[in-house]
């Protein structure tokens, strides 16, 4: 082989190794840009996954906690119904109680009333009830 031929080849080959690195490079380059993307999707899909678990437990305590209040709504109605069924059953007994009240307050306001229009009597007058 003559020097020239020498050269070309160490130029070739040279040249296959500058363009084989350069290639080289270029894949490890889009290999790093493929695993920063395929890192940053599956960061988000986590932050997604998080963001719906915790929506989904917020709902979960929702439902739970309206479903105790229904659960409640029978027997509130219930304790209803038998107080308003009480005042029915009772009601000739609270009638009377109101009416006696009544009565009593009336009573109390005539005496009081008769006191305060008293005209201011002597002790003779007084002893025999106004008689003389």
């Amino acid at each position: 082989m003559s020097e020239t031929a020498k050269k070309n080849e160490a130029t070739k080959s040279t040249a296959a190794k500058t363009t084989a690195s350069s290639a080289s490079s270029g894949v490890r380059s889009a290999t790093t840009k493929a695993a920063s993307a395929a890192s940053d999707t599956k960061s988000a899909a986590s932050e997604a996954k998080d963001t719906t678990g915790s929506k989904v437990l917020a709902l979960r305590s929702k439902a739970k906690s309206g479903g105790e209040m229904l659960a409640t709504v029978p027997g509130k109605s219930v304790h209803i119904a038998s107080t308003a069924w009480t005042v029915v059953r009772n009601r000739k007994q609270i009638a009377a109680g109101v009416g006696g009240g009544v009565l009593a307050a009336l009573a109390g306001a005539y005496s009081l009333g008769r006191v305060s229009v008293r005209r201011g009597q002597g002790p003779l007058t007084r002893v025999t009830g106004g008689r003389f």
